[in-house]
């Protein structure tokens, strides 16, 4: 059975300097969430971008539902892939005020009905005393919000969030992720989600992604990534367990000093 969604060996361009190479991921169900970490700069946005079709990619293929989305010289517009992006920046009209910026979910092209109801969404994510006021009027944590319901009512086939709780205080930001990965998991809506917060990918992904100095260096479970990094910059970026110098002397192993890891518990 084909994954739901998959990268194949892509090259996506932030700039002439800047490039990731070679980046493959999946999701294998309908449902299933990625959370993609990594310091700032190193081209994650570049990656949501490119999904979303906003720009194309050099090598490699984008593919959705077993339908190709992008290749060299070939990406379908963005209107017409049924994903979502919600950046990182609100991105609100600003002559909309929050009620009418949320609605506009409900007229993406080729949408037939949402999973939620607008006053459902609106209670979700907490916007009841928002609903008549514009962006310039609002917090930025409330901005984000209204992008994210704005984004749910939409129902997409795919997801799209780059940094979606940065502006938003810890203790309402551990609120909104219980609630964004229950409505996820009930409706069976697929996500990937950029983040520079091993906690939040590690908790909202089923499967997550380390990018480091332009490359994926790491694709696996949450569990796996924290209990079995697979390299000293994995360590280094999740901030976890202390190195030291060893010697190998088994003859079935390599006999020249390396860097040991030991994860402690």
């Amino acid at each position: 059975m084909s994954p739901f969604f998959q990268i194949k060996n892509a090259c996506f361009v932030a700039n002439e300097n800047k490039k990731i190479k070679n980046f493959s991921i999946k999701i294998e169900k309908k449902g299933n969430i990625i959370c993609l970490l990594g310091p700032s700069g190193v081209g994650k946005t570049t990656i949501l971008r490119s999904i979303a079709g906003l720009q194309p990619i050099e090598e490699g293929e984008i593919i959705l539902g077993q339908k190709l989305m992008s290749k060299k010289g070939f990406s379908i517009k963005p209107e017409n892939r049924n994903i979502a992006l919600a950046f990182q920046d609100s991105c609100l009209f600003p002559h909309k005020n929050t009620l009418e910026n949320i609605e506009l979910g409900l007229e993406r092209k080729g949408i037939n009905k949402s999973l939620f109801c607008v006053d459902e969404i609106i209670e979700i994510f907490q916007l009841r005393n928002q609903l008549k006021k514009y962006p310039h009027e609002i917090s930025s944590g409330e901005a984000q919000r209204v992008s994210l319901a704005r984004t749910i009512i939409s129902s997409p086939d795919l997801i799209l969030l780059d940094e979606p709780f940065s502006n938003i205080d810890q203790i309402l930001k551990e609120i909104l992720q219980k609630k964004l990965k229950a409505i996820l998991k009930k409706t069976k809506t697929s996500a990937i989600i950029v983040t520079h917060d091993p906690y939040e990918a590690f908790y909202l992904g089923d499967s997550c992604g380390i990018i480091i100095n332009s490359k994926l260096v790491q694709f696996d479970t949450p569990y796996n990534i924290y209990h079995y990094p697979n390299s000293l910059d994995v360590v280094n970026f999740l901030k976890r367990g202390i190195t030291i110098k060893v010697k190998v002397l088994s003859q079935n192993k390599l006999k020249h000093s390396i860097l040991g890891i030991i994860n402690g518990k």
